[in-house]
């Protein structure tokens, strides 16, 4: 094992002084080894067992939130698998933002946006450029855009409007890709509960960039989805209509051969509700539609008996069961 690995690993878990943290930070910003950074990080992501939580990846977020530069505030009320995910992607924003952080910008702090289910939030980034952020999301970005790029992380799903600067190419990191832009119109969907990483180009251009180095990065074209299964390896590359898919900014929601189980995991996002699926009859079958937008889950979940024979529902307050 490396020595940057072996800093990495014992510096998350034990606690250290002030100033052994900032000596742990500036190592990790300086340039080089971004790989085996990025590896250990990972392995340490891997340990902590997603999506199950416990007390110590709680403790761990908290640790990093508060030693990575951030100013007190009133914590939010995220998800556990929201907080897991943010551990691996706290520590990957403090490499993307460079030595200038430690050195030159003293009063750069790290800005969490979280959208609880039901829910959706427009953030303007320090550049200027808009996200749209779907419910039960989180970004994560630096109050100011320092060194060569403009890096942020995502949890979850988001829209974005992205400023040109062609001297400062604008990145956005999800748990297994890269998508990198000049000035574009996109939406990722990258919920950590779901197998998939969907990518749909409006206007501009994207290079995606998974992590895994055995698969070929791809130049996306406008009104192109690409489909990434990181646990497979699998990329999967469509025309589609891509207005349709950020539709859901103004309330629309569209599955587009989404399996059951998927489409439950979004209902519940969206709607701010709890599934009780008390059978697993339905788990083969997957549904395209597009409902309007703002349709009641009444009409939503009416349509989708429609759709799978023999399934019944019963909605109580904020619950749904299915049998």
């Amino acid at each position: 094992m490396s020595s940057i690995k072996k800093i990495i690993r014992y510096f998350f878990h034990h606690q250290f002084s002030g100033e052994m943290v900032d000596r742990v930070h500036q190592r990790l910003a300086e340039p080089g080894d971004e790989r085996e950074k990025e590896e250990a990080l990972r392995e340490i992501w891997n340990e902590i067992g997603f999506p199950e939580a416990d007390k110590r990846s709680e403790m761990a977020f908290a640790r990093l939130e508060d030693t990575l530069g951030g100013r007190p505030r009133q914590r939010l009320r995220i998800p556990a698998w929201v907080r897991i995910a943010a551990i691996w992607l706290v520590p990957l924003l403090s490499l993307g933002v460079s030595y200038y952080l430690y050195r030159d910008v003293e009063e750069l702090t790290f800005i969490e946006r979280f959208v609880p289910s039901g829910k959706r939030e427009r953030v303007t980034l320090p550049d200027g450029s808009e996200v749209w952020l779907n419910s039960g999301t989180l970004l994560l970005y630096p109050s100011e855009f320092v060194g060569q790029t403009r890096e942020i992380y995502l949890v979850g799903e988001g829209y974005f409007k992205v400023w040109k600067h062609p001297e400062q190419p604008f990145i956005v990191r999800t748990k297994a890709m890269r998508v990198q832009v000049l000035g574009t119109e996109f939406n990722i969907s990258a919920y950590p509960d779901q197998e998939k990483i969907t990518t749909t180009l409006e206007e501009g251009s994207l290079k995606i960039l998974p992590d895994d180095s055995s698969v070929t990065p791809y130049l996306l074209k406008p009104n192109e989805q690409l489909v990434y299964i990181p646990s497979l390896g699998k990329v999967d590359v469509q025309q589609v209509v891509a207005s349709d898919y950020s539709d859901w900014k103004e309330g629309g929601l569209l599955f587009n051969n989404d399996s059951f189980e998927d489409i439950l995991k979004t209902l519940e996002r969206v709607y701010n509700v709890k599934v009780h699926l008390r059978t697993s009859a339905y788990h083969s079958n997957r549904l395209t539609i597009h409902f309007n937008k703002n349709e009641s889950l009444e009409n939503i979940m009416m349509l989708v008996k429609e759709m799978i024979p023999g399934l019944e529902y019963q909605i109580k307050e904020n619950r749904i069961y299915i049998d």
